[in-house]
């Protein structure tokens, strides 16, 4: 049976713990950072050991040469002679630096979510994903898909509970029926919008800025507007232009929820 020591290696990413054969030299030139040097010294060991604990030492050389497809073959011919979930926690690794560089500096968004979504797949039970469900966010993010970023910050912070609420309310606005808008402007009047809080539209003739403009008043006061510009909309909402001739002097709304963080939701109320 042969001996092995542990690895302890650290990047930008964090510290992790890997099981290699025992190489002293290699060991000594991966800790200096000497990383083409013991490339060299793991190919003459597995000319004459080609054993899977090698072919895993080469793999996590390779990763950090930035040599990513390379390492991902050697750890992928270290599972083929034996499975193990140190060697896969090495490849989901790789996977998650090769992801990471690609993302930035390369800002190849697209091939750095598929690496990153590979990485995920490939992290062994029981490992920690918040660091991979993170990138995956800032990836999500650049690629303006913000509702599964969300997602994923809401993993990767473990805030189950909130990830719930957000599914619930994806929900609610890809299946109701309800006419939605978005409320905005809540900050520059200070108002703090609140679940069920009731409030009445009111169409601002008078507006300079905006002939379509529907004020949303609370107690008497103005205290936002129906969103009208592409960039405080979503899909599921209409604009002011929308419903400015389909509602009534009276007409009221009820607050369901802010979305992401910015989206005030409301329904207009029969």
């Amino acid at each position: 049976m042969k001996d092995y020591l542990y690895i302890d290696y650290a990047d930008d990413g964090g510290q992790a713990r890997f099981k290699v054969s025992e190489t002293p030299k290699i060991d000594h030139l991966i800790k200096e950072k000497e990383f083409d040097k013991a490339l060299i010294e793991v190919n003459k060991l597995l000319e004459t050991d080609y054993s899977y604990g090698n072919l895993n030492l080469k793999g996590i050389i390779l990763e950090n040469l930035g040599r990513f497809d390379e390492s991902l073959e050697c750890f992928d011919n270290a599972l083929n002679l034996h499975q193990s979930s140190d060697i896969q926690l090495n490849r989901a690794n790789c996977l998650y630096g090769w992801a990471k560089v690609t993302f930035f500096p390369e800002a190849n968004y697209d091939k750095a979510l598929k690496l990153i979504d590979c990485a995920i797949d490939n992290l062994p039970d029981g490992e920690d994903p918040s660091e991979v469900y993170f990138l995956k966010a800032e990836i999500l993010e650049a690629l303006e898909m913000l509702v599964d970023a969300h997602r994923c910050y809401l993993t990767a912070y473990k805030e189950f509970d909130r990830l719930k609420e957000f599914e619930a309310q994806c929900e609610y606005l890809n299946s109701t029926h309800d006419t939605l808008v978005n409320v905005v402007g809540c900050d520059f009047y200070g108002f703090t919008p609140k679940t069920g809080d009731v409030l009445s539209l009111v169409k601002d003739d008078d507006n300079e800025h905006d002939s379509d403009a529907v004020a949303v008043v609370y107690d008497g006061k103005t205290v936002g507007y129906v969103a009208n510009n592409d960039y405080t909309l979503i899909d599921e909402v209409k604009s002011a232009s929308n419903i400015r001739n389909m509602i009534a002097d009276d007409q009221k709304i009820e607050i369901q929820f802010v979305f992401l963080g910015e989206y005030v939701i409301a329904k207009l109320l029969d």
